[in-house]
């Protein structure tokens, strides 16, 4: 039984400077610092990807000079408290290290804990200063590979949300443009018309409900249909799973502003 050990937890998706920082500053509370690193689920709910599968993220920790022991632990509830109850197992006190972003009243652990002697919570370890981010480090990568390695048009990948559902921008070039059209169950976007551009609609899953100029389609996976200048036109989803349409849009203004509203189930009125 060990008399005391230092806990630090976290992603570390991917490792860089801060997280470094952040483990060495453990060693100053204890001579034996254990690392508990989040499971790649704990990372695809936070940030919906992760970058470094766990075993990676493990085999970097593991061999750095200030880290004696990498745990991984059951954090279904978001929390490190079963990182916690490991290192109990095997130390007489356990001091859990929070980095500068966090405090009592965004550390759930202290909940679980807050009678327990054998259990000390810092706050600040690695320094109140964050020196990177792991969002910081991804953002940048993929700004400079889209620039080096993508078309031109295609410089960032926007969403936007609406009543309806949502639309995603995926190439904005000059003179045309292509979008993720993601309409929810029961959606239904406003009777509408362009006076600068024309519209090309396919249809990736679900069911669609084309209204163009009085006339009604409904279109299956994989089918299309071209939107013309100034027609009078609606899409909606009638189904009881999304519809995903791609669109392609050609002319000479392709902006929101460019939407000239008839009838909307929303409220909303023309820019």
């Amino acid at each position: 039984m060990k008399e005391t050990v230092c806990l630090v937890t976290g992603g570390f998706d991917p490792v860089h400077s801060g997280h470094i920082a952040y483990i060495a500053s453990a060693k100053k509370y204890s001579d034996y610092v254990v690392v508990g690193i989040n499971s790649d689920q704990w990372l695809i709910d936070k940030k919906q990807i992760y970058l470094m599968p766990w075993e990676e993220r493990a085999a970097v920790i593991e061999n750095l000079k200030s880290v004696d022991q990498v745990i991984a632990f059951d954090d279904g509830d978001g929390s490190a408290v079963d990182a916690i109850h490991q290192c109990l197992k095997f130390a007489k006190k356990v001091i859990f290290a929070n980095g500068g972003d966090r405090g009592k009243s965004n550390t759930p652990e202290v909940v679980a804990f807050h009678d327990n002697e054998r259990v000390e919570f810092i706050y600040g370890a690695g320094g109140e200063n964050k020196k990177n981010s792991s969002s910081w480090l991804i953002s940048d990568f993929t700004d400079k590979y889209v620039s080096t390695f993508l078309p031109s048009g295609l410089s960032k990948v926007t969403t936007i949300h609406a009543p309806w559902g949502c639309h995603t921008s995926f190439l904005d070039a000059e003179g045309f443009k292509v979008k993720q059209l993601t309409v929810y169950p029961g959606g239904i976007l406003s009777l509408q018309k362009h006076h600068h551009r024309m519209e090309h609609w396919v249809v990736g899953s679900g069911i669609a409900t084309v209204e163009l100029d009085g006339m009604k389609v409904i279109l299956n996976p994989g089918e299309y249909i071209e939107i013309p200048l100034q027609s009078v036109h609606r899409l909606s989803n009638d189904g009881k799973v999304d519809l995903i349409v791609i669109e392609v849009q050609c002319g000479k203004i392709l902006e929101e502003s460019d939407i000239v509203r008839l009838e909307d189930s929303y409220g909303r009125k023309s820019e």
